[in-house]
């Protein structure tokens, strides 16, 4: 189990309470712990997560734009512990660990307890963004930048030299087809003359 108390940022002094493996958190709508979107813009949408890991629960770093901080240090992960505080990129938005208690990990979210400040409905959020996800390999092959990183797909070598020649092929098919298209006007014209 862990109690988040958020001090600094739009809807400060908000507490959850999780007993899950898994806690993410952002500004976007979905996010276990979200903050609001147009005031604590130094959250990405999909900032950072926490999970729980062979019984100590764990800070992650999601390929936010801004970083994350613990207790004053940027870090890509790091393990939790009661006092320790969470910024959101430098300036951002905060959280305290104000409670832990390390459990093995179960894999079966529990529930989840707010209190404090209202909560904000995302199913009522005019603000709130849609979630985009890459439907083909190909898609997120093309754009390996929207991968956390170090994270590599498997084949994304063979897929990005299938796509590749996909490319190839569609453009030498447009190369024919307007030779194809310049000889029949150079014969249309030619017989109007």
């Amino acid at each position: 189990m862990i109690l988040l108390r958020q001090i600094k940022g739009a809807d400060s002094g908000r507490e959850f309470e999780f007993n899950q493996d898994l806690i993410r958190i952002g500004r976007m709508p979905d996010s276990d712990v979200n903050f609001d979107p147009e005031v604590d813009l130094d959250a990405s949408g999909r900032h950072a997560e926490i999970r729980n890991e062979d019984g100590r629960y764990l800070l992650i770093d999601t390929g936010s734009r801004n970083g994350t901080w613990l207790n004053g240090q940027r870090i890509k992960h790091a393990a939790l512990n009661i006092g320790d505080e969470i910024e959101l990129g430098r300036g951002g938005p905060k959280l305290e660990i104000a409670s832990v208690r390390n459990r093995p990990s179960s894999r079966a979210p529990t529930g989840r307890i707010s209190t404090g400040a209202p909560q904000r409905d995302p199913r009522f959020d005019p603000l709130a963004m849609p979630v985009t996800t890459a439907t083909r390999l190909e898609d997120l092959a093309a754009r390996p930048d929207l991968l956390p990183e170090g994270v590599q797909l498997p084949g994304m070598s063979q897929v990005t030299s299938r796509s590749r020649r996909r490319k190839l092929g569609s453009t030498a098919l447009w190369g024919a087809a307007g030779a194809v298209l310049l000889t029949a006007i150079a014969i249309v014209v030619a017989s109007l003359q």
